[in-house]
């Protein structure tokens, strides 16, 4: 099998000369839900077609899971602890930015701590707090340590969130990953959510969102609707949690990501096309749950 995933991976890169300015590897996530509403993780290439601009593609590199993935975690600065906050270790009082922390500690132990991964946070901007590096234990520490400040402005997810999928996307790994940490949706990422559509369809990052907002009522409806719609752009998902349900919450989050299937074809799109994607299972009562607009183009 191991073989089998060199070669196809190897057909992808060679391309021949005369078709390069028409064909290009381009790599997709896609999950896929059985009858029984669980993710399916036994999927083989043939049972899988892939269309791009309404002509089929053939299917020739698929993996689940284990590919080279590059992830962010995006934390909203305004509900970190503040300077000098000592921890509390009492569950029926731990603030949701603990809790915040403590699911980001659970995904790199569960399933990302191998992996390459990236932390930031944000109020009007972003700021790196640790790039890029496969030490989980350096991303850890700085997670543990992260402060906020009394004196912040308003947070805006819309201007970290640009940046941030710009970073994320440039990376050359197969799978990029996006994990926010919020307590609520800003108003101005609210009333902007169509540019933030547009730019997560067209980057092929899995946006996924955990909600630690605790408030009750129509605003809370509103913030979750808001960042429901967010997420249904790509092939990640949003999350709303109490403090009771905290500890299953990255076991989640890495349960869907294990789930993705990253597949490969040879792409016919010119560069600045972006094609319009639709991906089907031949197996009786497969769906797919959700997969991104565009792929990516190596």
């Amino acid at each position: 099998m191991g073989t089998m995933i060199l070669l196809l991976a190897s057909l992808l890169w060679c391309i021949p000369d005369a078709d390069a300015a028409q064909k290009q590897p381009a790599f997709v996530t896609a999950s896929f839900v059985g009858k029984n509403r669980l993710f399916l993780e036994d999927l083989t290439g043939e049972e899988i077609r892939i269309y791009e601009n309404g002509q089929p593609r053939k299917v020739e590199y698929l993996q689940s899971g284990e590919v080279p993935v590059v992830f962010g975690f995006l934390f909203d600065r305004a509900f970190l602890p503040q300077p000098y906050d000592e921890p509390r270790y009492d569950r029926s009082q731990i603030p949701s930015s603990m809790g915040a922390m403590n699911v980001a500690h659970q995904v790199i132990d569960q399933g990302l701590g191998a992996q390459t991964g990236w932390v930031a946070v944000y109020d009007k901007d972003l700021r790196t707090v640790v790039d890029f590096t496969s030490d989980s234990g350096r991303l850890k520490d700085a997670i543990q340590a992260m402060r906020g400040e009394r004196t912040i402005e308003d947070s805006s997810l819309y201007a970290a969130l640009f940046q941030a999928v710009r970073k994320v996307a440039d990376r050359n790994e197969k799978r990029r990953v996006l994990i926010v940490f919020l307590e609520s949706i800003d108003r101005e990422t609210s009333g902007k959510l169509k540019p933030l559509k547009n730019l997560l369809a067209a980057s092929n990052v899995e946006l996924f969102v955990a909600g630690f907002g605790s408030k009750a009522g129509a605003l809370a409806l509103q913030n979750e609707a808001a960042l429901r719609d967010l997420g249904s752009v790509t092939a990640g998902g949003v999350y709303f949690t109490s403090m009771e349900g905290l500890e299953g919450l990255g076991r989640r989050i890495v349960g869907q990501i294990r789930t993705f299937y990253t597949i490969g074809f040879q792409s016919e799109s010119k560069d600045g096309q972006p094609p319009s994607l639709k991906i089907e299972c031949t197996r009786p009562g497969v769906k797919v749950s959700a997969h991104p607009v565009t792929p990516i183009l190596q």
